[in-house]
């Protein structure tokens, strides 16, 4: 199940939200993206509280978030970010199941119309 889904049409912009998320954290290493028939996404997980552990034993996975582009493969992706050259990597996940599955639905995926404000 996924709680979240955000498609960034720009993939420039996709992979530098991507580099910034991995210079934010305590250990700063090279960003893996999975990457599967034209779709790059990163799986944010749930919070393994009592309820969502108690999912996964059921075999329910659920995804906090899933941020995805479409983007043709690449081992890997440059990003410059304030004179600063980062390298993303590009990871075919084409042999596992579950993530081909993630990738065709995004590969569908058509986000819902906001409504829009009435005056």
């Amino acid at each position: 199940m996924i709680h979240e889904i955000i498609e960034q049409s720009n993939s420039n912009t996709f992979f530098e939200d991507i580099v910034r998320l991995a210079l934010s954290g305590p250990a700063q290493v090279q960003p893996s993206i999975n990457w599967v028939d034209g779709v790059a996404f990163f799986i944010a997980p749930m919070q393994p509280t009592p309820e969502v552990v108690k999912e996964n034993l059921a075999g329910r996975v659920h995804y906090g978030s899933v941020l995805f582009t479409r983007t043709e493969f690449r081992p890997q992706i440059i990003v410059k970010i304030a004179n600063q050259d980062y390298t993303v990597r590009l990871r075919k996940a084409e042999d596992n199941p579950t993530l081909v599955d993630l990738a065709a639905y995004l590969k569908d995926f058509k986000a819902p119309r906001r409504a829009k404000p009435e005056p």
